[in-house]
């Protein structure tokens, strides 16, 4: 899609644009927390997985960290140095667009400008509900890109195919998709569903899997638009789960990347494994999240 001067509306008149670093008003008395740097079009709209928020995008973990070495994915056992740094994706990104970073509600409840909570577990309609009032806060002109990880990317599927005209392209890392309920057992599936519903006092976003798939397969097809899908390549550690935890209902590493293979097949593109990662991507490899990132905000450009 070429962008042609004058064709995209400007942004509203009580917008935050430029740097932001707080909560920003969504409407109905809501606020919602967001993190925007750069400058250019189209605005990249990073997206987080349950329970995390933009503060991920800000971060990376340590060059130096053992976990980097590890065969499996060290991180979600809480192994791992994560810093602050220039080279993560937001301050990477933003050196060559705008780019935003935000909280769900009820993924942070500590610090200052929280986003207004929710009763939880939520659908993911709520979500893509925000995401639009979001943009329109955030005086994001025309399509944007979406980059997804994880829950998200039911969030991004969702809205890009309910409002294609909003979005420039997607970028999914290691994102959630509908396809999995195609790749796992029924049973496997409202086990999942139930796990990823369930809330506690570190998690207290809670999320419905089910519903999104059934609502992404309701909504009209997905568009063709720029594109890229990173996959994890580091295996789960199920060596340090509970022998009694495990059992035939459980998503298997297995399970997650047929998922992937049948998420990209869906957006015609080449699925990318070689990511030296575990399922926080951006976390152990930025700079691959960020070309990727670059090379669909150059293809809208250019109207590829």
């Amino acid at each position: 899609m070429l962008v042609v001067a004058g064709l995209y509306p400007a942004p509203a008149a009580d917008a935050v644009v430029g740097d932001v670093t707080g909560a920003v008003d969504i409407g109905a008395g809501r606020s919602m927390f967001v993190a925007c740097r750069g400058t250019g079009s189209p605005t990249v709209i990073l997206m987080s997985g349950k329970g995390n928020g933009a503060e991920d995008w800000l971060q990376v973990l340590a060059p130096d960290d053992p976990a980097h070495d590890s065969p499996g994915d060290d991180l979600p056992w809480g192994f791992g140095e994560l810093i602050r740094s220039q080279d993560a994706v937001l301050p990477s990104a933003a050196r060559f667009t705008r780019v935003c970073a935000y909280d769900r509600p009820d993924v942070r409840f500590e610090g200052a400008d929280l986003t207004t909570p929710r009763s939880q577990p939520h659908s993911v309609d709520l979500d893509v509900a925000d995401l639009d009032a979001l943009l329109t806060a955030v005086g994001a002109e025309g399509p944007s890109v979406l980059v997804a990880h994880s829950y998200s990317g039911v969030v991004a599927t969702l809205f890009t195919r309910t409002q294609p005209e909003k979005v420039a392209g997607l970028v999914m890392v290691d994102a959630l998709s509908e396809h999995m309920a195609d790749v796992i057992s029924p049973a496997q599936l409202d086990n999942w569903d139930a796990s990823n519903a369930a809330t506690s006092p570190q998690v207290a976003e809670g999320v419905r899997v089910i519903d999104a798939f059934q609502q992404i397969d309701a909504a009209p097809a997905m568009p063709a638009i720029p594109a890229v899908a990173l996959a994890v390549d580091k295996p789960w550690r199920t060596d340090l789960l509970p022998p009694e935890s495990l059992s035939s209902e459980q998503v298997t590493f297995e399970d997650w990347r047929a998922g992937q293979d049948r998420l990209a097949t869906s957006l015609g593109v080449e699925l990318i494994t070689a990511t030296d990662s575990g399922h926080d991507i951006y976390l152990y490899n930025p700079s691959l999240v960020v070309d990727a990132i670059e090379r669909v905000v150059e293809e809208f450009r250019a109207g590829v």
